[in-house]
């Protein structure tokens, strides 16, 4: 027996659209807020190490000469 087929339209012949659905979405969300604040802590901590470095590599230097002026040449009289 031969099983009768419906006419052509737009829902057998493409199908249905496809919803995307909300518990798709929050799951998109948490992952993407996830990965964001890992790479906030990951940036603190690295900011927080090289601000260490740099304040003992600034301890250990000695204290920089404060500048002098030149002296200013006195202009000598033209004849």
């Amino acid at each position: 027996m031969e099983a009768k087929m419906a006419p052509p339209n737009k829902n057998n012949l493409f199908g249905p659209k496809k919803q995307a659905s909300p518990v798709k979405s929050g799951e998109a969300d948490s992952t993407v807020k996830e990965i964001l604040a890992s790479e906030q802590m990951n940036r603190e901590r690295k900011t927080a190490r090289l601000r260490e470095l740099r304040l003992e590599k600034e301890a250990l230097q000695p204290p920089p000469e404060p500048k002098t002026k030149p002296k200013r040449k006195t202009a000598k009289a033209s004849k």
